[in-house]
C-alpha cells in the first residue's frame, strides 16, 4: 500500500513523494521488528528522522510552488501548534546531536466491557505479568461486576512508549505525524495544480478518504489490533476473528434479485439522500426474512451515498461485539466511509434500571424485530423496526417503524473514529441487542490458557 500518482516519474514534487514514500516503509520496518527491542530501537529512529527531512525537500522545490511563502507559513503555524509535531522535531534532534531516545516496553491492560472506552485500565511494565491478575480482581462485585465477568473482554497489548512522549504508543505517535505531514505533501499538489497523491496496493486504487483519515494511509489504522490479544474474562480463553472475502458475480446477483424481487439498480446507485436508500435496503431485508424465515447481522459502509463495501458480521455472544464493532469502525476509516448500515435481528425492550446491567434478551417483555440502523459522519441517525411475528413455524412482520435521533450505542467505535460526538439519543429508554442464533454462529479460534500463558510469555520476555 502506498501513496502514488498517476504519472509519479514526472511529477514536479516526485523527490517530496519519495521521502514520504520512504517515511512510510520505515514505519512498516519498525512494526514488523516490535517484539526485537534492538532492531526496533533502530526502525523507529530512523522513520523520525526521515519524518524531519520530508519539510526540508519540500521547502527546496520552493521555487515551484506557488506562492509559496503564504501558503507555507499558514502550514508552518498549523503543524507548530500541534504537540506531537513539536516532539517530532525535538526528538530528531536528540537523536542526531545527543543519542538514543528513552523508549520503555509496557503491556497495556484493558477491560472492554461496553462500546465506550470506559473501561478500568492499567499499564503494567513488562515484566510484571501479575499485574493482568490485579486488574481482575479490581472488578466489583456489584451488578456491573456480575455483567463484566459474563460478557467483558481482557485487552492486552504490548506497547512502546518514550519517556518525554508518555500519552502515545511510539509507533502510533509516528503513524500520526505522517498523517499530518502527507496532508501537507497533497495540499502542495494542489497548491500547483497538481492532482492529490491516490492510495493504490497491488490490486490497484482502494476507496479512501485522506482528510477523514487525518492523512494516514489505511494500514497505519488501528495497527494495535495486529499486536493485541483478546481475552474472554468468563472463559481465560483468547479469541480472534476470521475473516473471509468473496467476490459476487453479477450473475449471483441477478439470481438473489430474482429469487427475493428486488432491484439491483436501486441498491447500488447514488440517487436520493441516504434515509430514502436506507429505505430501500430495508424492504429488500424484510424480502429475504419472509423468504428465508431469517435475516444475517449485515453490514453495508457507504461513501457519498454509494455503497462500497458489503459484510456479513457472525457473533456468538454478546461481549464480542465490543471488539467488532472496534474493528468495525477501522475498516469504516480506512475505507473512507461516511455513513454505515447495519441490518440484522434483535431484541428490542423498554428500559428498565433494575434491569440496568442485563442483556435486553434477558428482560421481561422483550420482543423481537428486524431492524435497520443507519447513521452518518454528518446528519442524524435513523432506525427502521419491524416486529417479527411468529406463530408455530410461521413467521411474518409487522408495519415498518421508522424513528430519528434513537439510541445508537452499539455504533460509539464508529462515531469516535469519526471525530464525532454521539447525537442527542431521544429515544433512549428503548434498548435494542443483536440477537446471535444458530444461523449466524462464529467459528472461533480458541486457544487453551496454557496457549495464552505462553503467548504472554513471548511479549515478556522482551
Amino acid at each position: 500500500m502506498r501513496d502514488s500518482n498517476h504519472d509519479s516519474k514526472h511529477c514536479p514534487l516526485s523527490a517530496v513523494d519519495r521521502r514520504l514514500s520512504d517515511l512510510h516503509r520505515q514505519w512498516h520496518q519498525a512494526e514488523e521488528a516490535y517484539f526485537n527491542p534492538e532492531e526496533f530501537r533502530i526502525s523507529i529512529q530512523t522513520a523520525i528522522q526521515t519524518a524531519r527531512t520530508v519539510t526540508f525537500i519540500l521547502q527546496s522545490n520552493k521555487s515551484i510552488i506557488p506562492d509559496f511563502e503564504n501558503w507555507y507559513s499558514k502550514w508552518q503555524e498549523r503543524l507548530k501548534a500541534l504537540p506531537l509535531m513539536r516532539w517530532m522535531v525535538d526528538a530528531r534532534n536528540k537523536i542526531e546531536k545527543q543519542g538514543d531516545l528513552e523508549q520503555h516496553s509496557v503491556v497495556h491492560a484493558e477491560i472492554i466491557s461496553s462500546y465506550y472506552d470506559d473501561g478500568m485500565q492499567e499499564e503494567i511494565p513488562a515484566e510484571l505479568f501479575e499485574g493482568l491478575q490485579n486488574l481482575i480482581e479490581r472488578i466489583p462485585t456489584n451488578d456491573e461486576g456480575a455483567h463484566i465477568r459474563k460478557d467483558g473482554v481482557l485487552r492486552v497489548e504490548r506497547r512502546w512508549v518514550e519517556n518525554t512522549l508518555p500519552d502515545y504508543e511510539l509507533l502510533d505517535a509516528v503513524a500520526v505525524a505522517y498523517g499530518h505531514l502527507a496532508l501537507l505533501v497533497s495540499d502542495a499538489h494542489k497548491q500547483m495544480g497538481l492532482p492529490e497523491p491516490i492510495v493504490v496496493t497491488d490490486e490497484g486504487e482502494i476507496p479512501y478518504d485522506r482528510a477523514m483519515a487525518g492523512g494516514r494511509l489505511p494500514c497505519m489504522i488501528g495497527h494495535s489490533e495486529r499486536r493485541s490479544l483478546n481475552i474472554w474474562i468468563a472463559t481465560g480463553e483468547r479469541f480472534d476473528f476470521e475473516r473471509k472475502s468473496e467476490t459476487v458475480s453479477r450473475e449471483n446477483l441477478e439470481e438473489a434479485a430474482e429469487r427475493y424481487g428486488f432491484d439491483t439498480s436501486k441498491m447500488f446507485s447514488a440517487s436520493g439522500d441516504l434515509y430514502e436508500i436506507a429505505r430501500e435496503y430495508f424492504e429488500v431485508a424484510r424480502r429475504l426474512f419472509l423468504q428465508d424465515g431469517h435475516h444475517v447481522f449485515a453490514v453495508f459502509i457507504f461513501k457519498d451515498k454509494k455503497m462500497i463495501n458489503m459484510r456479513e458480521l457472525r457473533v456468538d455472544e454478546h461481549g464480542q461485539k465490543y471488539i467488532l464493532m472496534r474493528q468495525l469502525a477501522n475498516d469504516v476509516l480506512r475505507l473512507g466511509g461516511d455513513a454505515v448500515l447495519i441490518i440484522n435481528e434483535v431484541w428490542r425492550a423498554k428500559f428498565k434500571p433494575q434491569y440496568r446491567y442485563r442483556r435486553v434478551a434477558e428482560i421481561p417483555g422483550r420482543e423481537e424485530g428486524l431492524a435497520a440502523t443507519l447513521i452518518a459522519k454528518d446528519g442524524e441517525p435513523l432506525e427502521l423496526y419491524a416486529p417479527i411475528n411468529r406463530s408455530g413455524e410461521n413467521v411474518d412482520l409487522g408495519e415498518t417503524i421508522e424513528m430519528k435521533s434513537v439510541s445508537v450505542s452499539a455504533c460509539a467505535p464508529i462515531y469516535n473514529a469519526w471525530g464525532r460526538e454521539m447525537p442527542s439519543q431521544l429515544n433512549s429508554d428503548t434498548l435494542y441487542f443483536s440477537r446471535p442464533s444458530s444461523l449466524m454462529r462464529k467459528r472461533m479460534k480458541l486457544l487453551s490458557t496454557t496457549a495464552i500463558s505462553s503467548t504472554y510469555s513471548h511479549w515478556f520476555d522482551h
